[in-house]
């Protein structure tokens, strides 16, 4: 065999000398049919004995030579790959192994026993397949028996047909370092004391003691978990911890929040801990800019929190405790300034407030539309002119020539809006309920001024973020805002009315959530005894929202022993939403009842305002319906869905929040 094998490739290797031999033989047979016998068998003579002569030189160059030829680098390709440690296995088109070699053979754990003509789809779970060799570019891993393998495709043709060779490596030890190295990633953190400021005046001399006592249960925590805290700034820690020591705080949702809290309450449950976290890649620089920004939307979010901040997004955890007001106006002065300045520097000022708008939000509009008159600047107000509930709000402003054509529509506010626009959104932080989102996607220049917690990171980041929920109301806001920009003088009385009217509709008519500077803003505005009554007018019933007010009270139950919920499905029209808010605020008033939620139908959406007394954070129970607020109050919009499945989703969600608390005490 291996004669004949060296013969045909003798052939091949001198075809032209062959050829001639063999003419030289046919001459020979003419010679000897020509009678020329002696000649012929010259001729014969000569070409056999220079062929052998040949074939000898071939044979020593054979022996001696590199193996290059085709037949014998496929015979040697294969017996490689047959004796190679490294499980191989070959697949057709048809996803059938036509050829495996012994190491994969071997490897019966892994792959089990094969066959010539079996499915390669029984091998790895069906990881392996001619199609999937063929689209994978480089390798991929897959993870059979407890191994992890590195898979590299090959794809090879004979006679026409192609063919994918898999050739497994074992990347056990690779996966193992890449685990190690993850777990060993650095986890940068922040941790402060929410409004140090404010806390320690409050506290005086007993706010040291607190101080230390919560840094204790932080360092006790971090150290705890072989990390690193150190104070940067007074009251004010950077925190670094290993990945592997640091994922167990994500099932525990941080239960040092609630250590800290119990640590302090012996004197007071006023002072709070905010902290933050970058779990995520990259550099030192980068996860502490990403920890700090966080620690920012802690913040805004109300304090007493954690947030853990990855590459998909942000994660909080706590929020059950109320922060305590703010009481300096050094903020406001700074906000004041800088919306000054954004103001001065753009081309017009578009306004909004939030879907279903209210009296908070109007006059918060108002509030910002007013300080760009007195800088001479152009300003819109975008809103819904189909919103009935706006129609007392706007009569108060309706006689002043300067707002005659400030109130335009969402299609007119986005033809108002250019590259050097700003855009003001106040009373809200959720660019779902925004009144134009289109309108704020699209802008370049955007300020947002609220109340209340935030939900979500902003997907245009605002040039200017005043976002306090220890603030009552947005008027409030706008009305520190206006005092350290503008002499009380320049408001209009309409304006001054609505101001006050926004306030009274978020603290319940002054019952509920007031603090210092909440009568601070109210002072600022200076009413009398006729724009007090005015301001007031606004929240008396007319006959229909008196009926449908008692609809709300009918259908009023308690549930969790605590909890009021009522409902209004009569009709879908828009004002209902201000119907809802007022029996939500209604249900306060019954004994037991801690929080409150009022739905009802607006188109086919079901609308939900949530209030509370103190005691339930109600927004974090709509969070998990996708709407948000602050404290006390909140609100969702549930779209396409029935009233039945909104009460249902409700109690559930309800139901979610009290098992989160579930044995922790505290707030809830």
């Amino acid at each position: 065999m291996k004669a004949l094998k060296r013969i045909k490739f003798f052939v091949k290797e001198n075809k032209d000398t062959v050829v001639a031999v063999g003419i030289l033989l046919f001459f020979s047979l003419v010679a000897f049919l020509a009678s020329f016998p002696l000649f012929a068998i010259a001729l014969l003579v000569a070409g056999v004995g220079y062929c052998a002569y040949l074939y000898y030189r071939f044979n020593v160059k054979y022996r001696n030579a590199p193996v290059d030829s085709e037949d014998a680098m496929a015979s040697l390709t294969v017996d490689v790959l047959t004796k190679l440690g490294l499980p191989i296995v070959m697949v057709s088109a048809d996803d059938s192994i036509t050829w495996y070699n012994r190491a994969f053979s071997d490897n019966k754990e892994y792959f089990g026993s094969v066959k010539y003509g079996q499915s390669c789809k029984e091998l790895c779970g069906g990881a392996i397949s001619h199609a999937s060799l063929k689209k994978i570019k480089g390798q991929y891993d897959i993870k059979v028996g407890g191994k992890v393998f590195s898979v590299h495709p090959v794809e090879v043709s004979t006679m026409g047909t192609n063919y994918y060779l898999a050739i497994f490596v074992d990347a056990s030890d690779k996966a193992q370092l890449e685990s190690l190295l993850k777990n060993r990633n650095i986890v940068v953190g922040y941790a402060a004391v929410d409004n140090a400021a404010e806390i320690s005046s409050y506290l005086q001399d007993s706010y040291r003691s607190m101080v230390a006592k919560a840094y204790s249960e932080l360092h006790n925590w971090v150290t705890g978990m072989d990390g690193i805290v150190r104070e940067y700034d007074r009251d004010k820690y950077i925190i670094f911890v290993d990945e592997e020591n640091f994922a167990p705080n994500i099932n525990k949702k941080f239960d040092i929040l609630e250590k800290i809290n119990n640590a302090v309450a012996g004197d007071s449950n006023r002072l709070t801990l905010s902290m933050s976290f970058a779990r995520m890649q990259g550099s030192l620089t980068e996860k502490e800019a990403a920890a700090k920004s966080a620690l920012d939307y802690a913040f805004q979010r109300g304090g007493a929190q954690v947030i853990v901040k990855t590459e998909t997004g942000s994660t909080s955890y706590g929020g059950q405790i109320k922060a305590m007001e703010r009481t300096t106006k050094i903020k406001s002065r700074v906000t004041a300034d800088k919306l000054k300045e954004l103001m001065l520097s753009a081309t017009n000022i578009i306004v909004m407030g939030h879907k279903n708008i209210d009296v908070d939000a109007i006059a918060a509009s108002c509030a910002v539309a007013r300080f760009a008159m007195e800088l001479q600047k152009p300003i819109n107000i975008v809103i819904n002119a189909t919103d009935k509930a706006l129609e007392p709000a706007l009569e108060l402003i309706g006689g002043l020539e300067e707002y005659e054509n400030v109130f335009v529509d969402n299609v007119r506010g986005q033809e108002l809006l250019g590259p050097d626009s700003l855009v003001v959104i106040v009373d809200v932080s959720n660019p779902v309920i925004f009144e134009a989102v289109d309108i704020y996607k699209n802008a370049q220049n955007v300020a947002i001024i609220d109340h209340h917690v935030q939900t979500n990171e902003f997907e245009v980041t605002p040039l200017l973020q005043y976002i306090d929920p220890t603030a009552s109301s947005a008027s409030e806001l706008m009305c520190e805002i206006l005092e350290q920009a503008l002499p009380r003088s320049v408001l209009k009385s309409g304006e001054a009315e609505l101001l006050y009217a926004g306030i009274m509709l978020d603290t319940q008519k002054l019952t509920r959530n007031l603090g210092v500077r909440t009568f601070g803003a109210a002072m600022y505005l200076r009413l009398d005894a006729k724009m007090l009554a005015r301001a007031q007018g606004l929240f008396k019933p007319d006959i229909r929202e008196y009926t449908k007010q008692a609809v709300f009270r009918k259908n009023t139950v308690l549930y969790k022993d605590c909890i009021g919920i009522s409902y209004y499905d009569g009709d879908v029209l828009l004002e209902n939403h201000l119907m809802a808010s007022i029996a939500a605020d209604g249900m306060l008033g019954i004994s037991s009842v801690k929080a409150s939620f009022a739905l009802c139908t607006v188109g086919s959406n079901v609308h939900i305002s949530g209030r509370s007394d103190g005691s339930i954070n109600v927004a974090l129970i709509l969070e998990k319906l996708g709407g948000g607020g602050r404290f006390e109050a909140a609100a969702t919009v549930m779209k396409e869905t029935t009233m039945r499945q909104a009460r249902e989703r409700l109690n559930l969600a309800i139901d979610e929040h009290f098992n989160e608390k579930n044995g922790t005490g505290g707030i809830l």
